[in-house]
């Protein structure tokens, strides 16, 4: 069975995949469960777009009233690819993708 964790990360991808896919993307997972991308996206121009999906994390700021999103960093391989973090929040199901996609 599955940890929290990695019930979250499935969850994330399943709900950046919708997200895609309702904006006319072709969605592809990559079969293995470990590796630098979690979505493989296409559009109708034939651009590729590689997703690391990772769920939203938040923290206020000392001297701060307001949360700030937790960024994450890419892995040398992932950036080496291109690769775009997906942040994704499981309550609202929003996605904020970073760099966003024209």
């Amino acid at each position: 069975m599955p940890d929290l964790r990695q019930q979250q990360g499935q969850i994330c991808e399943t709900i950046l995949c919708d997200y895609l896919l309702r904006r006319g993307f072709w969605i592809f997972r990559p079969p293995a469960a470990q590796g630098p991308v979690d979505v493989i996206a296409i559009n109708e121009k034939a651009e590729m777009f590689l997703f690391d999906a990772k769920k939203e994390s938040k923290r206020v700021n000392p001297g701060r009233n307001k949360s700030d999103r937790i960024y994450r960093g890419r892995s040398d391989l992932q950036k080496l690819l291109g690769c775009r973090i997906a942040y994704v929040d499981i309550d609202t199901q929003d996605v904020y993708i970073v760099p966003p996609i024209d």
